[in-house]
């Protein structure tokens, strides 16, 4: 079965997910962003994707709407609720509209409704992974009433669609999205620190060799528990090892961006006071840990 999809917004993501889709056989996609009215040079970045990617330029987002059957809402998270609310005068019933953006679930649920009203489908779709680095097949989660349909639309172009689960509300699926990016963008900025630092002490492989070693010899769920457990037992001390840390970059010429959110979460959790109340061992499991915060209403 043939399939027509429109971006609206046509920035990095929606072309690695166009052009791969392309290659997969749709033959009917179109794009508009609003750069396409105004003039400079993001005009012409939009313009060279489509090219690269094999897409149509769209003259606006009304043509979007009036002729695919799916519409992809690809901008900046701030644009959401405006970009979506623009095009509900145009939508129609029995059409699927899918936000891949990183508005809060509020925002989505709020959309989700004024689409319903329309009798469209409306899709929380979250993509879980890099996009510049898996094209269209990046990792998705999908909750909403048209959840289920996106993942059977796509799925025979290669897509990795997985639902929330049935009943599954939209916001749900940017509800995960958002509590991992907080890993994975904290992790990131973490590294960088962290490397920032070590080049400026010239002990960069140093550093790379013996983290490595580290982590490389468990799996993630591993490193996570223990290191949830041993925050419980261990942070007092390592606040005051990070603060020394701390002291150090100022010397060498760096600011301590993470690492001053690093020492004050561990001052947090030492004012718990669970060092002593569970006699210096660490919890086992996630489950005892979250029992523990949760006991404690750790903020």
């Amino acid at each position: 079965m043939s399939v027509t999809i429109g971006y609206i917004g046509f920035g990095e993501a929606a072309y690695h997910m166009g052009k791969g889709l392309k290659s997969e056989g749709v033959e009917d996609i179109r794009a508009f962003d609003v750069a396409l009215g105004m003039g400079g040079a993001y005009k012409d970045t939009v313009i060279a994707r489509c090219a690269d990617a094999g897409v149509a330029v769209a003259a606006s987002a009304e043509e979007i709407v009036k002729n695919c059957d799916i519409v992809v809402i690809c901008v900046p998270a701030r644009f959401t609720a405006s970009t979506a609310e623009g095009l509900l005068p145009f939508a129609k019933e029995g059409q699927l509209f899918v936000d891949v953006t990183t508005a809060l679930p509020h925002v989505k649920e709020k959309e989700a409704a004024l689409f319903a009203e329309k009798k469209a489908q409306y899709v929380d779709s979250a993509m879980l992974g890099s996009l510049v680095v898996s094209a269209h097949k990046v990792p998705m989660l999908a909750s909403g009433d048209g959840a289920e349909r996106w993942k059977e639309a796509m799925t025979p172009y290669g897509m990795k669609i997985a639902l929330v689960g049935a009943g599954s509300k939209a916001g749900e699926a940017s509800r995960i999205k958002l509590v991992r990016s907080v890993f994975m963008k904290g992790f990131e900025a973490l590294v960088v620190e962290t490397f920032l630092f070590a080049r400026k002490c010239g002990v960069e492989e140093r550093i790379m060799d013996s983290v490595a070693g580290t982590m490389d010899k468990e799996s993630f769920k591993d490193i996570a528990r223990r290191m949830a457990g041993a925050d419980l037992i261990h942070s007092e001390r390592r606040s005051f090892e990070v603060g020394e840390s701390m002291e150090l970059m100022k010397e060498v010429g760096v600011e301590p961006l993470v690492a001053a959110g690093v020492k004050e979460r561990l001052a947090r959790s030492a004012a718990l006071g669970m060092n002593k109340e569970l006699n210096g061992v660490a919890p086992q499991t996630m489950e005892a840990i979250y029992s523990i915060w949760e006991k404690k209403d750790y903020k």
